[in-house]
């Protein structure tokens, strides 16, 4: 079962690793509109994350007040 396994492995390694050679941009031969997209994923990727991470960024700023709040609130009710 684990020679399957091995064989099975190395058998998709090596249909991918053909697969990704025949890739333009691996080589670098890239064109103005390759480099463009690229670019242009990149940044739309980048502003993905950075919209997710400050969400949660002003999430965390939002229970932490709240919190607060909470907590003084509580302290004034046992006075």
């Amino acid at each position: 079962m684990r020679l399957k396994t091995v064989l099975l492995s190395l058998a998709l390694v090596v249909l991918i690793m053909n697969v990704a050679s025949t890739c333009p941009v691996c080589y670098g031969e890239t064109d103005v509109h390759t480099a463009s997209a690229v670019n242009a994923a990149i940044y739309s990727l980048l502003i993905v994350t950075g919209t997710v991470l400050s969400f949660f960024a002003s999430l965390i700023v939002y229970l932490r007040k709240r919190l607060r709040l909470s907590s003084t609130a509580d302290s004034n009710e046992l006075h």
